[in-house]
């Protein structure tokens, strides 16, 4: 379900952005792709079953993280300087929830993390969100008891 979601919120973002464009891609999803729409409010780059993260980010991709189900999406508005931009990653780790909360908490402790915890029917949920210069950055871990792990989501937005 959080999959046909996120399928939804990426193609209206591309189609916001490619308004006007006549032109259409079906990519197979069982291989790596990548697909960028331009349009005069900005581009859209959507990469599948890669796992990637903007240099200047400040958050580095968890060891060991495969890419996850929504892979990556990169969007950017008008703005040269990254403003009206969005970027959103999607991994996976075998590795537990608490393990790879430590991990984040770590890499966001000096940039004064908002931190919540919480336990949902389907498991465990950590949000970190890092505030800054117009800038929100958020790591969102989920436990997945069905593939055994945690499910990584590390987004920023730039106003």
């Amino acid at each position: 379900m959080k999959f046909k979601v996120a399928l939804v919120a990426i193609g209206m973002a591309a189609m916001m952005i490619g308004c006007g464009k006549k032109e259409e891609k079906t990519v197979d999803s069982n291989e790596d792709s990548k697909i960028t729409i331009a349009g005069e409010e900005g581009t859209t780059t959507i990469e599948h079953g890669k796992v990637s993260l903007p240099d200047d980010l400040g958050l580095s991709l968890y060891p060991g993280a495969t890419a996850g189900k929504g892979g990556t999406l990169h969007v950017q508005g008008e703005g040269g300087d990254g403003a009206g931009s969005v970027v959103s990653v999607s991994m996976h780790s075998a590795d537990g929830i608490d393990k790879v909360a430590q991990y984040y908490k770590n890499e966001t402790k000096d940039e004064q993390p908002r931190i919540y915890e919480m336990a949902m029917p389907t498991g465990k949920m950590v949000t970190i969100t890092v505030e800054k210069d117009g800038t929100v950055k958020t790591v969102v871990l989920s436990e997945n008891t069905q593939q055994e792990g945690t499910d990584i989501q590390i987004s920023r937005i730039r106003e």
